[in-house]
């Protein structure tokens, strides 16, 4: 078995054949089993998440520690593919939810002692009725693995914790972006991408606060096309004079609120290079 260790791979051995076992549809039978006899922690990552995941995660007893990492890309809401307002739900009944940009990895983990690796998503068709497989491993050293890749952002970013008030702020946000499919497109590709607008700015802003509300007034403000960091920290640092005028590092911290936005699916990379341009 191939495990990741530290941004490489590793060949582990699993000390007995049965400590896998395919998982398949459904597959929230399985984590149903697992979820009633966890005892410290749910750890869950699942990039597009709706009542789905709600149902495992009610299914634990007692002072266990519910976490989830996702996604909280606003296109991803606005085009139904996955529910803020699951997470919403999740995190005002105590569940730690963090936003994971660029998530596409399905995992579920169970105290220290049992992990599924799976095609499926924390979704009701997901769980249930989609045809997905898995593995699933009770090796304690994989589980611990898997936990720790999860927990570091697979060593690219950190997932970053987000509290109800937040999650619920993001709606505001969610109600100013529009997705669509022109007509020619829809005739001549069937699985075409949509094309997302933002029809109100002022609603946009208002599901951000501080310094992530000021760098996206800057994305705002400048012209239409692709940006590079320091031009945006022109624009923005008037802005953070008037703002945060103890603040001497305005740079960093655009830099820093640009990767939260990248995470929200506002703005996103050209190149590696400092070049962004606005997806909406």
């Amino acid at each position: 078995m191939l495990a990741s260790m530290d941004g490489g791979f590793q060949a582990m051995k699993s000390d007995s054949q049965s400590d896998l076992k395919v998982v398949t549809t459904p597959t929230f039978e399985w984590l149903a089993e697992n979820a009633r006899q966890c005892r410290h922690r749910m750890l869950v990552a699942s990039p597009f998440v709706n009542s789905g995941v709600i149902q495992v995660m009610d299914l634990t007893q007692g002072s266990v520690t519910r976490s989830l990492i996702t996604r909280t890309d606003l296109r991803d809401f606005a085009t139904g593919a996955s529910s803020l307002e699951a997470l919403c739900i999740l995190a005002k009944n105590g569940v730690e939810v963090s936003s994971l940009g660029g998530l596409h990895a399905k995992m579920y983990i169970f105290d220290d002692t049992c992990a599924l690796v799976t095609s499926a998503n924390a979704t009701n068709s997901g769980l249930r009725r989609n045809l997905e497989c898995g593995l699933a491993t009770r090796d304690s050293r994989i589980v611990a693995q898997l936990s720790r890749t999860l927990l570091r952002g697979f060593d690219f970013e950190v997932p970053r914790l987000m509290n109800a008030p937040a999650l619920e702020r993001l709606k505001l946000a969610l109600s100013s972006v529009k997705a669509s499919i022109s007509q020619a497109t829809q005739v001549h590709v069937t699985d075409a991408e949509p094309e997302f607008s933002v029809t109100d700015d002022d609603a946009l802003l208002a599901g951000f606060r501080g310094w992530t509300n000021l760098a996206l007034r800057g994305v705002l403000a400048l012209p239409p096309g692709n940006f590079e960091l320091e031009e945006l920290v022109k624009v923005c640092e008037p802005l953070a004079t008037l703002e945060y005028p103890k603040n001497r590092h305005v740079q960093a911290k655009i830099r820093q609120q640009l990767q939260i936005l990248r995470g929200h699916g506002i703005v996103e990379f050209v190149n590696y290079q400092g070049v962004y341009r606005r997806t909406m």
